[in-house]
């Protein structure tokens, strides 16, 4: 957990600022509320219309472009990959929409304290752990073993549970905790459009902050 954060302490304090900031305006400054409020409108409108081509593009697309962006490009990722991480993505995001109603009939819509810490508490220490994470390890596994599942297995082996999840986890932990309780002092329709704006952010800064 220390190597965790000393390792992802920087971008974590950037992402973490970029998230409060998002809040302060959304709470302070009229026009960021408008179009929040016309971004929470078009969601309600849509539903997984809106959730999965948003989480395709946030997630799927605008990396690669980031990656490709930067000096000597990124040799695991190519174009023909993109077109299943936009699918995997969009199923991602109809997966973090419906579990974000989930919690909102669970445990409540509003922002007091024990409300968000119940939803952060149940998002970082079971949704992450045993279902995005893994299910992202899986994807990429499949994605840079050219979409073989025997070479998917081989490339994964047998504690890549303990390999990849668990250090993957341990760096969600540190850098994402606070953004998610940022994000659960949002209205309901406001945490979808939140976390794609905000993982869009995360993916360029690492991009930015990380050599070929």
């Amino acid at each position: 957990m220390l190597r965790a954060l000393r390792n992802n302490l920087l971008p974590a304090l950037v992402l973490w600022g970029f998230a409060l900031a998002l809040l302060v305006l959304y709470h302070l400054h009229a026009p960021t509320r408008i179009a929040f409020d016309h971004l929470a409108d078009l969601k309600a409108a849509l539903g997984l219309g809106f959730s999965m081509p948003a989480q395709a593009l946030a997630a799927g697309v605008l990396p690669f472009f980031f990656q490709k962006w930067q000096r000597g490009g990124h040799r695991k990722t190519r174009l023909s990959h993109v077109p299943f991480l936009m699918l995997f993505f969009a199923g991602l995001g109809a997966a973090n929409d419906i579990f974000y109603a989930f919690q909102a009939q669970i445990f409540g819509d509003d922002a007091k304290f024990a409300t968000i810490a119940l939803k952060t508490g149940f998002d970082m220490l079971v949704y992450t752990p045993f279902f995005s994470i893994p299910l992202v390890v899986v994807a990429f596994a499949f994605k840079d073993s050219d979409f073989s599942p025997a070479r998917t297995r081989a490339h994964l082996g047998r504690d890549w549970i303990v390999r990849r999840v668990v250090p993957l986890y341990g760096a969600a932990l540190v850098v994402w905790t606070p953004t998610v309780m940022v994000l659960y002092a949002l209205p309901l329709a406001l945490q979808f459009p939140f976390q794609a704006i905000v993982q869009c952010f995360w993916g360029l800064i690492l991009v930015i902050m990380t050599d070929k």
